[in-house]
């Protein structure tokens, strides 16, 4: 009997050990990895997901006006024979280093022996917006209308009575008017604080005449101002700080002249979309050839869009032939 009680025991207490081996076993098995990756799980399955690109601009450099420090940026040039240099104004919408023809340009003229300029613009914002009358307006303007014929009912009243109100009046000043004098102080006081707290905005031109000095520092020989959309005026009023040859490139613009800019050469940037036409630029060229222009040229570039996204190489290759036509081919010879 005490045997058989023995063979129990130990049947049970194997029949333990299994059922605790294999629970072991099965919870390794579900087991995560190791602390670091099961961080780095947690941390991938809660965390939002951001795409962020990182980087430097290339060239870039910060430039001092008027006591506050302007991005710029300024590539020389690369291929070992200096030709001149080239400032770029971006256009509305455009910064520095924009992708695409920004980008482009002024990677691609350093390769071809121009140093190249970008600086920062600032566009004032003109939002098309048009106000609809509102309903409380509306509501206004009949109350007024309908308290008109009060009015003239009250001033049917007695004058005796209203001279005797005016007398009391000029009498004794009222603490509503000192309380109105004290208000009206102190807001004019706010309004010269918010005047003061304004920050200053730069000048586009003293941005350029900046950028232009530090070109001049830098590299000698002529001076090519490359002007998107906006910037092509900027251009035309900017040439003059620039010392010895220069040409104005006109991108995508749509100015009208009645006197071109006084430099050596222009060249007018258009981009061409299908099934339309750039009137202003057609009038433009029309005109250059009534005034005996001979110093315009006007190149078309067919592209779907009016930032030429996808035709960069096509806008590289004839900015830079043009240069070399202008400014370099002339030398050799």
């Amino acid at each position: 009997m005490e045997l058989d009680l023995r063979k129990r025991l130990k049947f049970i207490a194997l029949l333990l050990m299994t059922v605790y081996l294999a629970h072991a076993q099965a919870a390794d098995e579900t087991e995560t990895p190791a602390g670091a990756d099961n961080n780095e799980t947690v941390a991938e399955e809660n965390s939002p997901i951001m795409l962020r690109e990182q980087g430097n601009v290339e060239g870039y450099v910060a430039l001092t006006v008027s006591e506050q420090s302007i991005d710029a940026t300024y590539m020389p040039d690369s291929l070992g024979k200096s030709a001149g240099k080239v400032l770029i104004l971006h256009g509305r919408g455009q910064d520095i280093d924009s992708d695409g023809i920004v980008r482009t340009l002024r990677m691609g003229l350093s390769k071809a022996g121009w140093s190249t300029m970008t600086v920062a613009l600032h566009y004032e914002l003109t939002p098309n917006l048009y106000l609809a009358t509102s309903n409380s307006e509306k509501t206004t303007d009949t109350d007024a209308a309908n308290t008109s014929s009060d009015d003239s009912d009250d001033a049917e009243q007695p004058a005796a009575a209203e001279t005797e109100t005016a007398t009391e009046q000029s009498e004794e000043p009222t603490e509503a008017a000192a309380d109105d004098a004290e208000n009206q102080t102190a807001e004019g006081d706010g309004e010269q604080s918010d005047t003061e707290n304004t920050p200053y905005i730069v000048s586009n031109e003293a941005r350029i005449a900046a950028a232009m000095s530090y070109l001049a520092e830098k590299q000698d020989g002529p001076t090519a101002i490359i002007g998107f959309g906006e910037a092509a005026n900027l251009a035309n009023e900017s040439f003059s700080m620039a010392s010895g040859e220069v040409g104005i490139v006109w991108i995508n613009t749509d100015i009208e002249l009645t006197e071109p800019p006084k430099v050596k050469v222009i060249l007018d940037l258009i981009a061409e979309r299908p099934l339309q036409t750039d009137i202003k630029a057609v009038q433009r060229k029309a005109n250059m050839r009534k005034a005996n222009v001979n110093n315009y040229e006007q190149r078309k570039i067919i592209t779907i869009s009016p930032s030429f996204y996808g035709a960069e190489a096509n806008v590289l290759g004839i900015v830079r032939g043009w240069l070399h036509k202008h400014f370099i081919a002339e030398d050799d010879a």
